[in-house]
């Protein structure tokens, strides 16, 4: 005699579970809203809100941009390829290599940059 284990005769999904799913549309969610906090962010500083609050929201909003181009990608393919989602692997691997090509224009941006100095004649 067997014993049915899936009485309705679907078979299980197999795929990651809610946790992973949820982790993983919240890291996507965080690397596609930097361009949005970045420019929030840009604002706010040019704005001339200073004070403690205003330089302390402006260094939080940096740290956000940060960790959504750096972290997000890394521990949103991890986390993709220890459960088993494909489509999500795929996709941080997209959103790393993005991430990695804006990362280097930011160097070549300050690594030209510093090459003048600040009221340097030749420069302008």
């Amino acid at each position: 005699m067997s014993v049915e284990r899936n009485p309705s005769g679907s078979e299980p999904s197999g795929g990651p579970s809610t946790t992973a799913r949820r982790l993983i549309t919240g890291l996507s969610l965080w690397w596609t809203a930097v361009p949005v906090v970045f420019a929030a962010q840009v604002f706010i500083g040019i704005s001339g809100v200073r004070g403690s609050l205003g330089e302390g929201l402006v260094l939080v909003m940096l740290w956000a941009c940060v960790g959504g181009v750096v972290l997000a990608p890394v521990i949103g393919f991890a986390t993709a390829r220890a459960t088993g989602h494909t489509e999500a692997r795929k996709r941080f691997a997209t959103m790393g290599a993005l991430s990695l090509g804006f990362c280097l224009l930011v160097v070549l941006f300050l690594r030209f940059a510093a090459e003048c100095a600040p009221g340097d004649p030749s420069c302008s």
